[in-house]
């Protein structure tokens, strides 16, 4: 429905005074708190693409619609109290003298009383680890710090959506985690543009890639984040964390290696068996050694899918399936041998939508 999107973008493109094509003809829409990952190589127009939802940029072409308002001249103001942009560099978004000035800045600008922006400020530093920073100087703060005191200034106006530019770059592992925690327990539309594959795993359910200006791929990150070929081609790489997953399990299939260096792996291996999935509706299966205890789980669905990845494969089966049948169902690949197909549609020409 009309009224469950939340940014539309209808046969946009955009090109440069040069003559420039940066994008080309894409559509797209993200509905109403979902969380999606914009991903592509570099130079592929994400940044440009970001510009296009708050209007620092204006379609050649098309149109742009965020909170079902039309992207521009007239709408502007509106427009960006719906939707939030948090730069890459935090510095881009840091101009008072204080913590609190910077967080106040957009409350104080719609208008709202001295109680309200001092309520909204409270709360925005709360939520992203800065409480009692309010006299610091936004410059002495770390990078990391920084990064947290930018989302602040965003979330003090509280706008409907949010879109993150390479959200963990420069994070130290501590700040990335806190940030990836937060945004899986948002509940705004989200939108990630980031090379980081493995911040996109855990918190997006859903995937756009975005090459040379045209949307390639448009499916779940569940799907795109494991293709390796897909990747690849379009000079990205696995997430890390399927990355080392996969190097361990050759080694367990290689048998060499002594009884503990095996059981060291199998242990590791075995505790990540049934880590929740990025759109906490999914477990993920990266291991087939035996067990010899039950699992006992308690979700609120019939069924649960699981997806195996080897080599590249995705399969699936409920959620009741026995040790054994999981252990069976590890090898099962399709009539041709090149494993399952994978739910996501490739998207050619931009055209493509869910």
């Amino acid at each position: 429905m009309a009224d469950e999107i939340a940014i539309g973008v209808d046969d946009v493109s955009f090109s440069y005074p040069d003559g420039h094509d940066v994008l080309k003809s894409i559509s797209c829409s993200i509905r109403r708190g979902e969380k999606v990952a914009l991903i592509g190589p570099n130079g592929a127009g994400k940044s440009t693409f970001m510009s296009l939802l708050n209007g620092v940029e204006l379609p050649t072409l098309g149109r742009v619609v965020v909170g079902g308002l039309a992207v521009e001249k007239e709408n502007l103001i509106k427009v960006r109290r719906k939707i939030g942009i948090v730069f890459q560099d935090p510095d881009d978004q840091l101009f008072c003298p204080t913590v609190f000035d910077d967080v106040a800045f957009g409350p104080l600008n719609l208008g709202l009383s001295p109680d309200e922006i001092h309520a909204r400020v409270q709360e925005a530093l709360e939520l992203v680890g800065l409480t009692g920073f309010e006299e610091r100087s936004s410059f002495h703060l770390s990078f990391g710090e920084r990064k947290r005191l930018a989302l602040a200034t965003v979330l003090s106006y509280q706008p409907e959506m949010l879109v993150f530019d390479e959200p963990s770059t420069n994070m130290d592992p501590l700040n990335r985690r806190r940030l990836i925690n937060w945004l899986q327990g948002s509940d705004k539309t989200i939108l990630l543009c980031t090379h980081d594959l493995d911040i996109a795993l855990e918190v997006c359910n859903r995937c756009l890639m975005l090459v040379s200006g045209e949307i390639v791929a448009d499916g779940p990150a569940s799907e795109i984040l494991y293709d390796r070929h897909l990747l690849e081609a379009n000079n990205l790489e696995l997430p890390l964390a399927l990355m080392t997953h996969e190097l361990l399990h050759e080694k367990l299939r290689s048998g060499q290696m002594d009884a503990e260096h095996r059981r060291i792996i199998e242990t590791f291996l075995h505790a990540h068996r049934h880590a929740h999935g990025p759109d906490q509706h999914e477990h993920v299966h990266l291991h087939i050694h035996p067990h010899d205890h039950d699992h006992l789980h308690d979700h609120g669905h019939d069924e649960h899918a699981h997806v195996f990845d080897y080599g590249g494969h995705h399969h699936h089966h409920s959620h009741e399936a026995t040790e054994g049948e999981e252990r069976a169902n590890s090898d099962v690949v399709d009539n041709n041998g090149q494993g399952s197909v994978p739910r996501f549609r490739p998207v050619k020409g931009g055209k493509g939508k869910l």
